[in-house]
């Protein structure tokens, strides 16, 4: 009888043991794209990390037992997954045809390193998305929560390892020698503070999408309280990482925020105003008050601003403007169909700066990169079905608050897409998947507790 008993007993726990393992997952994520992790094994952390999940979920899965379609998966998710895996394929197979049409090591050099490690990191976040969505299916709240209780989390561990970064270098407080970009450049004159946080990751602009996703997905989990007290410390760090891209960012995705608190009706356009007056008061105050201390506060920020729209000088900036150009230099096949998957490695190759050496492998822009890589036709296709997700969740957005938090949080993406080339990182797919249990429980009518007693006492007071 034990043998029969056993198999029940752990396919009764699968559902808690799915969302264990996708929690723990958004909680590493953060950290685990780290250069100082992503070394530590033969395999990078992230890789690992990801097929170690595609294992555990396959198998809880497996255990379970039951048949999904995939037209019953969360459109959301399903049409980012197809609008960037078709056209890969689509793209390998130009690749193969470049092969024979090109006459470079170079390009051979691409196909025998690049081009494998790009297809076998799509492979593993398509499968663990998709995989995933078949535990969403079955229950969207409990999946969602466990995303996200786990990437706030990880975010949260950025803030902590941001202010403990503060206060090593403020007062010399004791921190691991993290090797990070948290160093002042392209500035000839004196700044007030000559470090840029960067917490645990590499560079301040890999840490500020991170600030800003956990700003947009506490509003679901902190009381009000931690809120406060999560927000004032997330904010401090992304200020003190002096980023032009998280400056930008942040007042993007707070002005969307504010758009939609304004349509609904939960802050007044009086307050609103007000509240925009006293900001902008306090700051020119401040400004006239105190000259030199905000210059060189900011100033490595404004220090750069000279530079910043240089084309031929600002390497971010090249490697946005000329792969439109690189592009038709070689075949009409692959302007229309890609150079293939992670291509831009071909490109770092090939191609030097202006004013310095070889490009960066990627142009740090995901709809820049996948131009080149999968060329026009599944460049115009990503940047189509992201829009059109936009769209969709516009559209949705005062039929219920999780849409509403699903279209700030994919703006987000969206803007951070702009500035960092991550849509082959667990940033990118668990924030697709996020987006998609929001929309989801949305579509159902389903809330966390906390939302459904605010939501049914709000009913209350309009039947009153």
């Amino acid at each position: 009888m034990q043998s029969y008993r056993f198999p029940y007993v752990i396919s009764a726990h699968v559902p808690a043991f799915a969302f264990a393992v996708v929690g723990v997952y958004a909680a590493l994520a953060p950290v685990a794209v780290s250069h100082v992790f992503q070394h530590v094994l033969f395999v990078p952390s992230s890789v690992l990390l990801t097929g170690l999940a595609i294992f555990l979920l396959g198998l809880a899965w497996f255990l379970r037992g039951e048949r999904v379609y995939v037209r019953q998966l969360q459109p959301v998710a399903i049409s980012m997954l197809a609008a960037v895996v078709i056209p890969a394929l689509l793209a390998t197979i130009a690749a193969g045809y470049a092969l024979t049409v090109f006459q470079s090591t170079e390009y051979t050099a691409y196909i025998q390193e690049a081009l494998p490690r790009r297809l076998m990191n799509l492979g593993l976040f398509a499968s663990l998305t998709i995989l995933i969505l078949l535990f969403l299916n079955q229950d969207p709240l409990r999946m969602t929560r466990s995303l996200l209780i786990g990437y706030l989390t990880g975010a949260s561990i950025l803030v902590v390892g941001g202010i403990w970064q503060f206060l090593h270098f403020s007062i010399g407080y004791p921190m691991p020698g993290f090797e990070t970009r948290a160093f002042v450049h392209s500035v000839s004159q004196d700044v007030l503070i000559n470090f840029r946080l960067t917490s645990f990751t590499d560079e301040p602009s890999f840490l500020v999408p991170f600030l800003i996703d956990g700003l947009i997905i506490g509003v679901l989990l902190f009381t009000r309280k931690s809120y406060a007290l999560y927000s004032v410390s997330a904010v401090l760090v992304l200020l003190l990482s002096f980023s032009v891209s998280g400056y930008a960012n942040l007042a993007l995705v707070g002005a969307a925020a504010v758009v939609l608190l304004f349509s609904r009706g939960w802050i007044s356009k009086r307050v609103g105003l007000y509240a925009a007056f006293a900001l902008l008061l306090f700051a020119g105050l401040a400004t006239l008050a105190f000259p030199q201390v905000v210059m060189g506060l900011f100033m490595p920020i404004i220090g750069r601003l000279d530079s910043l729209f240089d084309v031929m000088h600002h390497s971010r900036l090249y490697m946005l403007v000329f792969p439109f150009v690189w592009l038709f230099d070689y075949s009409f096949v692959n302007a229309l169909f890609g150079y293939g998957p992670g291509g831009y490695d071909f490109l770092a190759r090939t191609k030097f700066l202006s004013h310095q050496g070889a490009v960066s492998g990627t142009s740090n822009n995901v709809f820049v990169d996948l131009l080149f890589e999968h060329g026009m036709i599944g460049g115009m296709t990503f940047a189509v079905v992201f829009l059109a997700v936009f769209v969709y969740l516009w559209k949705k957005r005062s039929g219920h608050f999780y849409y509403s938090v699903a279209l700030v949080l994919w703006l987000h993406l969206g803007v951070t897409s702009l500035y960092r080339s991550d849509f082959v990182s667990p940033r990118f797919w668990i924030l697709v998947a996020i987006t998609a249990g929001l929309a989801e429980m949305a579509r159902r009518g389903i809330f966390f507790q906390a939302h459904q007693d605010n939501h049914t006492s709000e009913r209350k007071v309009e039947t009153l």
